[in-house]
């Protein structure tokens, strides 16, 4: 019962003095978002990199798929021909020369023929000829008939070849400005 006496009892006077020179509780101030710490501004500094780096990447693939587009289109056309044909190696020989003129110009290979066009086709995409191909670009592209399985077997090897073959700097063919006088 004392204690509930002295609890009800208001403060002495040196008690109430130090209780008037008491203030609310002061908050610190808010903790400014400007300028980040540099955790944030490293932060930042690599989504920027990266964000640079994905964007040159995507250029560089759109660059190179229009690049390489000719190749799936003469694909393409070469999926579409019919091998049962007589025709077929001829239409298959005259994509090859279309990419082929397309990819290393009309004056390295537009005019080749017979062993020179078979050694160019190899040298170009270093990827060796089947018999059967060496057959249709030496004897049934000129007779204008070729086997059913011998086109067939050229038409994937002009497929694999549009695929593989490499553009390497070589020496340039020899101009010819005039014709020879005795043609």
């Amino acid at each position: 019962m004392l204690r509930k006496q002295q609890q009800l009892q208001p403060p002495s006077p040196e008690t109430q003095e130090l209780l008037a020179q008491l203030h609310d509780i002061q908050e610190p101030p808010p903790v400014s978002w400007w300028p980040p710490a540099p955790g944030w501004w490293l932060l930042a500094l690599l989504i920027f990199a990266f964000l640079l780096g994905l964007t040159l990447w995507l250029h560089r693939k759109k660059k190179q798929a229009e690049r390489n587009r000719y190749r799936k289109e003469a694909v393409a056309l070469l999926e579409t021909i019919n091998t049962q044909k007589p025709e077929a190696a001829e239409e298959i020989n005259e994509i090859l020369k279309r990419v082929a003129v397309t990819t290393f110009s009309r004056a390295r290979c537009g005019n080749l023929t017979g062993n020179a066009w078979l050694k160019f086709l190899q040298n170009s995409a270093l990827l060796e000829p089947p018999h059967q191909v060496h057959a249709v670009l030496l004897e049934e592209l000129y007779r204008g008939t070729s086997e059913p399985e011998s086109s067939q077997v050229f038409c994937q090897y002009a497929i694999q070849w549009v695929q593989q073959h490499q553009y390497s700097e070589q020496a340039p063919a020899p101009r010819v400005d005039k014709e020879p006088a005795s043609v």
